[in-house]
């Protein structure tokens, strides 16, 4: 078994390695097949695409896990929406009301994933958007999602309410569409839980993603890694004792002094912040040794806080596995 699946299984291991957006716009080789096609969602709808791309930096440098290459708003084009990627616009998102999953239209992503499974033995990551992440794409604009405040929130609770009880259901679907085409591992990324408070994390992140954790154990033992980006301490805690959770990613404003007040009973992931990775040299070298001397004691997968930047040169990532390897 590989130390990433023991490391999620709560066992202490030597530390594995992955790191979010590991494949993307850092390495050459991602760029080269970029630039062959007119759109990303054209690329995450190519199942030959998905396998080369998503293998890309496992192939380089020798990671412990590969991640499907894909996005969080891969759900929302299912269910009907209008999802484009837009060249230093990011992506945009015309909602249908309808909201009518078919899944089916996922199934490029599920050939992918068989495709990678056929010629890869590294375990292999599937993941979907949080509920309260994967809805904020679909009722507010980029300049709405940058500024979420209680005011947007209260005008519109009633409509998200409704809508979080429907992706959960749909994520759940999604989830086990993934599992039963090959991945090893399930990731739920709610990028977005910073933004509420703590009454509103609770309902809208914990509660889902707890209903979602118990729709897929009851069908798989495949472990769960659950990322509740900028969530506040409490925050935190709630969301790592969630039932039936087996691993809680920690992004790199999580105080690790505060690892204590966290579920002892499961693995963790992170937290390197992704600007370290991208400058390198001694700072780098110092927050790595920080998170490694943290986790001593704990099952933990090193990666960073959020995703690796553009232009974070290859020789830095080589450098931070070769580090983790050598602990």
């Amino acid at each position: 078994m590989s130390i990433f699946i023991e490391t999620l299984k709560g066992n202490k291991t030597k530390t594995p390695i992955w790191l979010m957006r590991q494949a993307g716009r850092h390495l050459p080789e991602y760029i080269n097949i970029r630039q062959r096609h007119t759109d990303l969602m054209e690329m995450f709808l190519n199942p030959d695409v998905i396998a080369e791309i998503s293998l890309q930096p496992v192939k380089r440098y020798g990671l412990d896990a590969c991640i499907v290459f894909s996005d969080i708003l891969m759900i929302p084009y299912a269910s009907g929406c209008d999802v484009s990627f837009r060249e230093g616009i990011g992506p945009q998102v015309k909602f249908n009301d309808k909201f009518n999953f078919k899944s089916h239209k996922l199934d490029p992503v599920t050939k992918g994933i068989e495709n990678i499974k056929k010629i890869s033995n590294t375990p292999l990551i599937g993941f979907a958007g949080g509920p309260w992440t994967t809805l904020i794409y679909c009722l507010f604009d980029k300049e709405e999602r940058s500024q979420i405040n209680e005011n947007l929130i209260n005008r519109n609770e009633k409509k998200i309410d409704d809508y979080i009880d429907e992706l959960t259901g749909i994520i759940s679907n999604y989830a086990m569409q993934q599992v039963n085409a090959g991945i090893d591992v399930f990731q739920i990324f709610e990028s977005a839980a910073g933004d509420l408070n703590d009454y509103l994390f609770e309902k809208w992140v914990v509660n889902p993603t707890l209903k979602i954790v118990k729709k897929i154990k009851s069908k798989s033992d495949i472990p769960i890694i659950g990322f509740p980006r900028n969530a506040n301490t409490s925050g935190y805690k709630n969301y790592s004792f969630i039932n039936q959770l087996d691993c809680i990613c920690l992004d790199y404003n999580f105080n690790l002094r505060q690892l204590n007040l966290l579920n002892p009973n499961i693995s963790y992931q992170g937290n390197l912040h992704p600007k370290l990775l991208l400058n390198g040299g001694d700072e780098m070298d110092r927050g790595l040794e920080e998170i490694l001397l943290a986790f001593r004691d704990y099952p933990h997968i090193f990666n960073l806080g959020h995703g690796v930047l553009p232009g974070t040169p290859i020789n830095n990532v080589e450098r931070l596995v070769q580090k983790v390897r050598n602990n």
